[in-house]
């Protein structure tokens, strides 16, 4: 056996291989739509395509199910996109939708995963649907992104199809049990107060980006004090050493064009769902989003808003998550 053999092994166990060609296989119609009429919102609303993939697979969600939760993430895109012509209701907005996150994992632990598949489109597509437009421009613009986002939906609703076959449509998921109920008192505080300020930032100080402030606060809200320093952890190695790795890529060794762009976007989107461990899918998808900015604009600037953006929003979840569990031992003696 190869002296490498065991290394190469180990990689491949990471690999999550059903699960990753069943996203590829959903997304490379968008690849082929953005490619071929070089429209970029083909791209984007591809995040809402992985997202209804990972809802569906996670929840087992039948055709009726996987059409709410898009109509739930168009809503509350729609909902961030006007928020954010007023800077106070952008932030109102956000910790409603953090909240709905705590809400839905307080029914049950496997829930979890569709109040974070709501919320993370969400941001991310407001953002990118955003790109800094006029109040005039979005008002005029933003009824022609329904279409897409509509589209978007067509992979999982055949999917969830083809897996409820012979089952009765009215219920929305195949699951009967979705895990055990936990209280969610100090999530819901450490959530509203972590994105609360994380949101209250990046309109101060309009940032580009926002998404990465917002959604790095709120990640680091997990449930324990000692799952929140993990996650953290986690995401401040992916974020240092896979972002400077990426920038040499998109600097010094992939060629730049539009076709590498889309390539490295559908990379990022696959990061969500191959990898076993949260540390080294993280870690890819730094690599990924960093060689996408850098093959689009050569910005060593934004690519490294990633790292200051990630560690900012790490910092305000973890500062919030200490700060309620301290409050409520307190309280409890």
């Amino acid at each position: 056996m190869p002296a490498d053999a065991p290394q190469q092994f180990r990689l491949a166990s990471e690999i999550k291989v059903w699960t990753l060609l069943h996203a590829a296989i959903a997304l490379l119609p968008f690849v082929v739509l953005a490619l071929a009429t070089g429209n970029a919102i083909w791209m984007k609303a591809s995040l809402l395509a992985i997202g209804a993939v990972i809802a569906e697979d996670k929840l087992a969600l039948r055709p009726p199910g996987v059409i709410a939760y898009g109509l739930a993430v168009i809503a509350g895109t729609y909902l961030l996109l006007l928020a954010e012509l007023v800077p106070a209701f952008f932030v109102i907005a956000c910790m409603t939708l953090a909240a709905g996150v705590i809400l839905f994992a307080s029914r049950g632990k496997k829930l979890r995963a569709l109040g974070n598949w709501t919320f993370l489109p969400v941001l991310i597509l407001a953002n990118e649907l955003h790109g800094g437009r006029t109040v005039d421009a979005l008002l005029r613009e933003t009824p022609a992104y329904l279409p897409y986002l509509l589209v978007a939906l067509v992979p999982s609703v055949i999917s969830a199809t083809i897996r409820s076959r012979g089952k009765p449509a009215a219920r929305w998921s195949n699951l009967d049990d979705f895990g055990p109920r936990a209280p969610f008192g100090e999530d819901l505080a450490a959530m509203l107060a972590g994105v609360g300020i994380a949101a209250m930032m990046v309109v101060y100080w309009h940032m580009d980006r926002a998404q990465w402030v917002i959604w790095g606060a709120a990640s680091i809200v997990t449930g324990t004090v000692d799952t929140a320093r993990v996650k953290l952890k986690h995401r401040a190695f992916g974020v240092m050493t896979g972002v400077p790795l990426g920038m040499v890529l998109g600097r010094y060794v992939v060629p730049h064009s539009s076709i590498a762009v889309t390539l490295a976007t559908l990379a990022v989107f696959l990061t969500l769902v191959a990898f076993q461990r949260y540390v080294v899918g993280y870690f890819m998808r730094c690599v990924f989003v960093t060689l996408a900015i850098m093959l689009a604009n050569q910005s060593t600037a934004d690519a490294f808003e990633r790292i200051t953006h990630v560690l900012a929003g790490g910092v305000i979840g973890i500062v919030c998550v200490l700060g309620v569990h301290a409050a409520a031992s307190r309280l409890s003696r």
